[in-house]
């Protein structure tokens, strides 16, 4: 206790360079904890916009056996399954007013809203009546509204869409709120607009029967892999129709993330490393000054290593100090930014304990060789020096 008494009350006798040994220190752990914040919130909304895009559930894809109406069925009837839809998708030449742009394009059943998140904003989804009847409408989303007709309520409007060769005209009934807008803003075109048919007028207008893909949504607390196995026995196994778990690709792009969140936090570690350089300057200037100090203290017994304990805590004091200022000061600033922008603030408690403990140990580290140097000073030496 009175090592750490004696090291505080040695911090204050030069508060202006203790405080700018603080501060270079809090400066780092502020960059660490700020940009570990923006990583983490830019993995939440890349989670969100992933889902949004339809990333979830079960794919169907036609291997030996050809997706038809009875694979749908069979998919539908089983236990685990919630809910299931065709697709029929193709990338292609779409027009409106003299407009014109590639699309993602696909032919949906009335249930796509229970399968991919889809929220309407103008007009209505397509219903079971336009499923019966082929009906040529379709649902676009408001920001291929807006690059073609340049407004977001396009409802009433007419679509001309290329499909197997050939100009289909389609009513737009719908306008959904874009899904995935954050990755369309981050990958331009790679990332594509969509609109949506009914799966039955794409099969008339490009003479199929089969579909490209099923979709299929499990029922709450179902494990993909157990609805995996199910239904691949069901269908004839993965030689007849493969069964694919669409979490996995947003598992992987939020992985892929969580690297390169990780590789930008350890580079803002280099700064709070050089940071603790400060400690050791300090450190340093403070043996200097108090060379006499030391050798009296030697000469009426005190050991090395009370020496080398006095200033590994004074160190660790103004490392710690600093530390605990930028993440204090990271997490306020974080919260503010998500606070403004309207975004859920994700705490880092990993990374603030782990940012406390970078400051405290390497400040500490930086701080031994100064330790060391007093403890080594002869009393005799130190007495005789002005």
């Amino acid at each position: 206790m009175e090592f750490l008494k004696n090291a505080w009350r040695n911090t204050g006798r030069r508060p202006a360079r203790s405080l700018l040994t603080i501060l270079s220190i809090a400066i780092g752990a502020f960059s660490v904890m700020l940009i570990g914040t923006v990583g983490m919130i830019g993995q939440q909304a890349v989670a969100s916009e992933l889902e949004d895009l339809g990333l979830q559930g079960l794919m169907l894809s036609g291997e030996e056996r050809p997706l038809t109406e009875e694979v749908l069925t069979e998919a539908s009837q089983e236990p685990s399954v919630a809910g299931a839809t065709p697709l029929l998708v193709e990338y292609t030449d779409i027009r409106g007013r003299g407009e014109g742009r590639k699309a993602a394009v696909w032919g949906v059943d009335s249930g796509v809203d229970q399968i991919i998140s889809m929220e309407l904003k103008y007009g209505r989804e397509i219903t079971p009546a336009d499923i019966r009847s082929g009906a040529h409408v379709c649902v676009v989303e408001e920001n291929l509204a807006m690059e073609i007709f340049h407004r977001e309520n396009a409802v009433g409007k007419t679509l001309t869409v290329t499909l197997d060769g050939a100009e289909e005209k389609f009513t737009i009934v719908g306008v959904m709120e874009t899904g995935g807008a954050l990755l369309q803003g981050m990958m331009g075109d790679s990332v594509p607009l969509f609109a949506y048919l009914p799966y039955t007028a794409q099969q008339q207008c490009t003479g199929r029967k089969d579909f490209d893909r099923i979709a299929v949504k499990l029922k709450q607390g179902v494990e993909p892999d157990d609805a995996k196995r199910l239904l691949s026995r069901q269908l004839g196994g993965e030689e007849a129709v493969k069964v694919e778990d669409m979490n996995r690709y947003a598992g992987t792009v939020q992985q892929v993330l969580s690297i390169v969140s990780l590789v930008l936090a350890a580079i803002a570690g280099i700064s709070l490393l050089v940071a603790c350089l400060s400690v050791m300057t300090t450190m340093l200037c403070s043996v200097g000054e108090r060379t006499r100090e030391i050798g009296i203290k030697k000469s009426i017994g005190a050991s090395p290593q009370m020496i080398v304990w006095e200033f590994l805590l004074e160190a660790a004091l103004l490392s710690l100090a600093g530390g605990l200022a930028g993440i204090l000061a990271g997490v306020l600033v974080g919260w503010a930014g998500c606070l403004a922008l309207g975004l859920s603030y994700p705490f880092p408690g990993t990374l603030a304990l782990a940012c406390a403990g970078v400051s405290l140990v390497v400040g500490t580290a930086f701080g031994a060789y100064p330790a060391r140097k007093a403890a080594k000073l002869k009393p005799a030496d130190a007495l005789r020096t002005e």
